[in-house]
């Protein structure tokens, strides 16, 4: 099975993860280093997989590999279910208005160990990027490719899923091979194995000098 290269990501303590990323300007847009990013985050989003129609990941943000840009990738067909199909590249994205309806779903991520936790979001979203040639868009979305764009462009933001959880018991602990029973089964709905959040403090090193 083809797997990630974990090598490339950050460790959950990587103080990059808490920076606020910097927007890319219109002059660095076609440069050699912001090309070769781009190239990075790709090559990291498919892992092992060399069809260009499965990424291993429904979203990755440029922190996540270490790179403090404001790029985000989305796969746009994703369903939470283990569909996935359309990675889109955006660049300087923000959220231009969101709706007031909200649910919650599971969240997991790279960045943060094995532990996944239940999030409360808004259902649509309207973002503003640009592409990698320098073109203003402006997407709507919603259902879980709404929770990935938020997702990651919290990461832009120095911020990570669990800081939207409040209720300890929605963190939870999710082993590699336990994920498809978590995920594919909706076991995240009623999942016995919690994380403490001393266990979240200890994976952040919060407290020590990292």
């Amino acid at each position: 099975m083809p797997t990630l290269n974990l090598e490339k990501f950050a460790a959950p303590n990587d103080p990059v993860l808490l920076l606020v990323a910097k927007k890319v300007s219109a002059g660095e847009l076609q440069s050699a280093e912001t090309i070769k990013s781009i190239e990075d985050m790709f090559e990291a989003a498919f892992g092992e997989r060399k069809d260009s129609g499965k990424p291993l990941l429904v979203g990755l943000a440029a922190p996540q590999i270490g790179i403090s840009k404001r790029i985000i990738l989305v796969d746009v067909v994703a369903d939470g279910k283990g569909k996935v199909g359309d990675l889109r590249l955006y660049i300087n994205p923000e959220i231009v208005s969101s709706s007031a309806e909200e649910a919650e779903w599971y969240e997991g991520c790279f960045s943060t160990s094995r532990v996944c936790g239940l999030v409360t979001r808004p259902v649509k979203i309207k973002i503003r990027a640009l592409t990698k040639e320098g073109k203003e868009i402006e997407e709507e979305h919603s259902g879980y490719t709404a929770r990935i764009f938020q997702h990651e462009i919290d990461h832009l933001n120095g911020k990570e899923f669990t800081t939207h959880i409040t209720d300890d018991s929605k963190l939870h602990w999710v082993e590699k091979d336990e994920f498809p029973k978590y995920r594919d089964e909706q076991g995240w709905r009623n999942w016995p194995n919690k994380c403490p959040r001393a266990k979240w403090n200890e994976i952040k090193g919060v407290g020590k000098n990292i």
